[in-house]
């Protein structure tokens, strides 16, 4: 608004303002004049103000008085007398003098007052007014439009234009726009409360209550019969106003929905995976029940949702992807069905409520297996699912889509699986379950082709494994895609071969104290997760056959397995696995252990390959100089020596592989030190205490072996005997030489020699 600030301190402007009283003046007669005097206006600016306004035929600007109550000391109004419009003071005598103090007339309240030119007696009545007034009229019951957006989203500025334009009315007010007021209807909430109780004022958009009603959520200003009300705060020259008017609020035209013949069909329509494909869905819904819509609309402007509540006694429309766990999921079956639109610029928002039979109307699909059908194992499991598709499904008397469409990943695999004692079962489930592998049972369950963990705080309890080699129960089931519907189980035996596997054993040289391992010298083509067993046969340092066997790790840390195997070879009178690998077995008694049918059994039950045991036994067999009394140690072979490594692979899946090479322990290095310092002489008498020894060190460590330090003593008495001992050091006075040397064993040290007499 264009803004008329005043400075009366410049005389073309308080020109201006005097002219402007006849904005403010209801007439020229002698009474009720409204007068429009700026608050701190000048005494000379309020003498002009009141001689245009009062006499406004005069030539000259005439000074004036006015009546008023004065103050008495700031804190009683009283004894109204008339005085200059620039203020005045007058006094009152009860008892003594009272002086009153009264104001200047551009500084007192906005009131009626008595004027008059000083020095005449006619009085004129004004209304003092300290700013002007427009003079506002709202037109009643006006017809105006709601407005809005192309999207049909209500558009309250274009709402409060057409309000503004069709209602306002004011002769004086033609700098006020729509952009200055505040338009507000008289709202009711969303939730009626009781009675009128939330009724309020809110903007044409509405909102959400405030103070007691802010409880309350209030909608938009809608169609129908409203009262609305304009308010302006005023600004330095004009009051402010706010004045109310009932007008009719229209709406657009109504979208129409032409319907096609009830009853209303509709199928899902899914995706490759599957899955319901819900815009699709809600596309078919709609072209099964609307015919056309005036106006023609795109059907991406539509929102079709489902009633979701699962009783069907109340309306709770959602998406028909609604994903909520308090509402029903949207599927086959009979819906209620509601399509709407949400208006556009020209037209309001309109739906349609009908019942619709939803079906899934997709081919029915099913899987034939082949029987009598085989094919080599593969690690991979995905390779195995392909040639289950490849080889055992019959594809000419399946219901399925065409098989170059098809992948592994649109069917299901599963197998009838053995829970594995070897794979990491707990100690938790072992004890209770040993009896059902000794008699055969065992724990069975149909498990994807990748095999299955059960798991409880994060550990493993049991696993059953990845399918392998063997006759196998499978079942396969296709998953579906948008065309034809999931098949039931189809249920087959196949025969899986095993594979060949390569051993390479890389030979190699270390010394005793690096620990060997003989898996780390074995590499097999293909890699996979094979059992070794590995023997190790040979000359030891110390010129003694050795032979060594290295089980695989399950049999030697899985404390279910030892227990199970224990208990079975305890029960058959052999020596058990415990015993085994505490003292070693005769090559006579491992032979004899192979060889016996009710341990073959046994080790068979609990998933043991019996075939790479039977290797075992070919290779010793086939070790030179081997007797039956020959002691085997089992672990890795712990002295120096030459060993041949022979690798023999235990995986249910591949043929047993063989492979070999060759292994060098070498003596560690140390060295020889006295254990006594003697000097060059000694007496007998110390010679009798001392300690002449000599002990194997590495880095200044005492090794634990010293078995292979030997010594030679020698020389003449003082009576010219010769001495020589490997066992006792002299005592008689003579003079020695003694000779420490490291003969054999696990250790290499340069010999060490002294030089001594025992005196008297």
């Amino acid at each position: 608004m264009k803004k008329h600030l005043f400075h009366h301190i410049l005389a073309v402007l308080a020109a201006l303002l005097v002219m402007m009283q006849a904005f403010c003046m209801t007439g020229f007669a002698a009474e009720g004049v409204e007068v429009c005097i700026p608050a701190e206006s000048g005494p000379e600016f309020v003498n002009e103000i009141l001689t245009k306004a009062l006499i406004p035929d005069s030539d000259e600007t005439l000074e004036w008085e006015y009546e008023c109550e004065g103050k008495l000391n700031n804190l009683t109004w009283g004894n109204r007398s008339w005085g200059s419009i620039a203020g005045f003071t007058s006094t009152k005598k009860i008892a003594i003098n009272y002086t009153y103090t009264h104001p200047a007339l551009a500084d007192n309240k906005d009131d009626t007052y008595k004027v008059r030119a000083a020095g005449t007696t006619k009085e004129y009545t004004i209304k003092k007014a300290a700013k002007l007034t427009f003079d506002v009229e709202l037109n009643a019951d006006e017809e105006i439009p709601l407005r809005y957006d192309a999207d049909g989203t209500f558009n309250a500025d274009e709402t409060k234009e057409e309000i503004f334009t069709r209602v306002f009315s004011a002769s004086n007010a033609e700098y006020i726009s729509s952009d200055e007021v505040t338009i507000e209807y008289y709202a009711a909430p969303e939730k009626l409360g009781v009675g009128n109780a939330g009724k309020t004022w809110m903007p044409l958009e509405g909102g959400q209550g405030s103070g007691v009603n802010s409880i309350y959520s209030y909608p938009e200003i809608p169609a129908g019969k409203q009262k609305i009300r304009i308010l302006w705060d005023g600004d330095e020259e004009y009051s402010g106003f706010k004045k109310e008017t009932d007008v009719t609020m229209t709406e657009r035209e109504q979208m129409k929905f032409n319907l096609k013949e009830a009853p209303y069909e509709a199928g899902l329509v899914f995706d490759h995976d599957q899955n319901i494909d819900y815009v699709a869905t809600a596309k078919a819904i709609y072209e099964a029940v609307v015919e056309s819509t005036d106006p023609e609309v795109d059907f991406d402007e539509f929102a079709v949702k489902y009633n979701a509540d699962p009783s069907g006694l109340i309306e709770n429309f959602k998406p028909l992807d609604d994903e909520s766990l308090v509402t029903k999921k949207f599927g086959t079956g009979s819906w209620k069905i509601r399509i709407s639109w949400g208006g556009s610029r020209d037209y309001a928002p309109g739906s349609v409520t009908v019942s619709v039979t939803v079906t899934d109307n997709r081919i029915n699909s099913k899987v034939v297996l082949k029987s009598e059908t085989s094919f080599t194992y593969n690690k991979d499991v995905e390779a195995v699912k392909q040639a289950v598709l490849d080889n055992v499904i019959d594809w000419e008397n399946s219901e399925l889509p065409e098989r170059d469409t098809l992948s592994v990943d649109d069917f299901t695999f599963s197998y009838n699986a053995r829970l594995s004692l070897l794979d990491g079962l707990s100690s938790e489930l072992g004890d209770s379950f040993a009896d059902k592998f000794l008699n055969g049972e065992g724990i069975r369950d149909d498990v994807p082709f990748e095999g299955k963990s059960y798991e409880l705080g994060g550990k493993v309890l049991g696993s059953f494994p990845q399918i392998g080699a063997g006759v196998q129960k499978i079942k396969v089931t296709f998953k579906g895609n948008s065309e034809y519907r999931a098949s039931e189980e189809a249920e087959g035996s196949v025969t899986i071969n095993k594979a060949n596997v390569k051993v390479s054993v890389n030979s190699a040289s270390r010394y005793v104290s690096e620990a060997v391992k003989g898996r780390e010298l074995v590499s097999t083509d293909p890699e996979d997760h094979f059992n070794l067993y590995i023997i190790y046969a040979g000359i030891t340092s110390n010129v003694t056959t050795g032979v060594y066997l290295e089980l695989p790790e399950q049999y030697t840390s899985n404390s279910i397995v030892i227990k199970i195997v224990d208990k079975a070879l305890e029960s058959l009178n052999q020596p058990t696995l415990t015993e085994m690998l505490q003292n070693g077995i005769t090559v006579g008694e491992l032979r004899k252990l192979l060889n016996t049918s009710e341990v073959i059994d046994v080790l068979e039950k609990i998933g043991v390959d019996t075939g790479a045991l039977g290797q075992v036994i070919k290779v010793i067999n086939k070790l030179p100089s081997i007797a039956d009394n020959l002691r085997i140690s089992i672990g890795a072979p712990n002295h120096a020596g030459i060993y041949s490594v022979t690798a023999v692979t235990d995986n249910k899946n591949y043929n047993t592989g063989v492979g070999a090479g060759a292994l060098v322990l070498k003596a560690d290095k140390a060295k020889l030190v006295w254990n006594q310092s003697i000097g060059k002489k000694i007496s007998a008498a110390d010679a009798a205490a001392a300690d002449f020894g000599a002990h194997l060190e590495i880095g200044g460590e005492r090794v634990d072996d010293q078995s292979s330090v030997s010594v030679l003593y020698s020389g003449f008495t003082s009576k010219w005997r010769a001495y020589s001992s490997t066992t006792t050091p002299p005592t008689e006075p003579g003079r020695y030489t003694m000779t420490v040397v490291v003969l054999g064993g696990n250790y290499l040290a340069s010999p060490i020699n002294r030089s001594f007499q025992i005196t008297k």
